[in-house]
C-alpha cells in the first residue's frame, strides 16, 4: 500500500505522524512525503532564507533516511499557498497522480499556520478532481482515504479528531530521533528542545489513552465523498 502526506512544511510530517510513518514502513507499506515549500520563512539571525531553504531540505533528507520514506519538495512560497488555490490544487492532483496512493494524511483546517489551514482545505477537492478528466494527461487517480493530523505544539488549537492510530513505544521513540534531526527544534517553535521532546510523549499518551493504549497518534477523516468500503479498510490498516 502507498500512503502520500502532504505537508507544507519540512518538520510537520513528523510531528504529525511520524510514529505512524514508522509503523506502516515496517508493515511493509510505502510512504511518500510531499513538501509544499522549504519554510523560509523561519529564518533567523544571520542565516539567508536561501540557506534557510538549504538547511530545511537536508534535514528533511535525514530525517526520511531514518525513517525510511520518500521524499518531493514542490518549494513554493511559505506563507503564501492561499494566493493561488487553482495552482495549488494542480500541483496536489500531479502529486496523487504520480505516487497513487490508497490514502493521504495530511493537515487539519483548524491548526495555526496559514499554510496548514489552506492545504487541509484545498487536498479533499485536489484529490476527488485527480480522478476527473482535467489537468492533462490520461492518468486519474483519486485516494481512497484522507485523514487529517495535528501539528500544534502547545495544543492550544482546536481539534475535532475521530480516529486514533496505535503506536508503540519503539515507534515514538523513533519518531523523536526524526524530530531532533531538525534544527528547528532548537531554534524556531518557541519553546527548548526538552519541553517540546515532553509534549510529544504527553501527547501520545493522552492520544492512546482515549482508546484505552498507552500510545496514540490522532486524526480526522475528510474524504470529500462518503467513505467506501476499500477505505474503511486501508483506515483500518493504518490505524491498526
Amino acid at each position: 500500500m502507498k500512503i502520500l502526506i502532504l505537508v507544507a512544511h519540512p518538520d510537520d510530517e513528523i510531528i504529525m505522524c511520524g510514529a505512524t510513518i514508522d509503523k506502516l514502513v515496517k508493515k511493509g507499506h510505502q510512504i511518500f512525503v510531499t513538501y509544499f515549500t522549504t519554510n523560509d520563512q523561519a529564518f533567523f539571525g544571520n542565516e539567508t532564507q536561501n540557506k534557510r531553504r538549504k538547511r530545511a531540505i537536508n534535514e528533511a533528507v535525514i530525517s526520511s533516511k531514518m525513517l525510511n520514506y520518500s521524499t518531493n519538495f514542490i518549494k513554493l512560497q511559505d506563507m503564501q499557498l492561499e494566493k493561488d488555490k487553482g495552482l495549488l490544487i494542480q500541483q496536489i492532483i500531479k502529486e496523487v497522480r504520480r505516487v497513487k496512493p490508497s490514502a493521504i494524511i495530511t493537515h487539519n483546517q483548524h491548526d495555526k499556520h496559514i499554510d496548514h489551514r489552506t492545504l487541509a482545505e484545498i487536498i479533499p477537492e485536489a484529490n476527488f478532481q485527480s480522478g476527473q478528466k482535467l489537468c492533462g494527461g490520461n492518468t486519474k487517480w483519486t485516494a481512497n482515504l484522507i485523514l487529517k493530523g495535528e501539528v500544534d505544539l502547545e495544543m492550544t488549537a482546536q481539534f475535532n479528531f475521530q480516529v486514533i492510530s496505535i503506536i508503540s513505544e519503539k515507534n515514538l521513540k523513533i519518531k523523536l530521533r526524526a524530530f531532533s534531526c531538525y534544527q528547528s527544534v532548537n531554534d524556531e517553535h518557541g519553546k527548548n528542545k526538552d519541553w517540546l521532546i515532553n509534549k510529544i510523549n504527553l501527547c501520545a499518551r493522552l492520544r492512546g489513552e482515549t482508546i484505552e493504549c498507552r500510545f496514540g497518534e490522532a486524526f480526522s477523516i475528510d474524504n470529500y465523498v462518503p467513505l467506501k468500503i476499500e477505505g474503511i479498510k486501508i483506515m483500518l490498516e493504518i490505524l491498526s
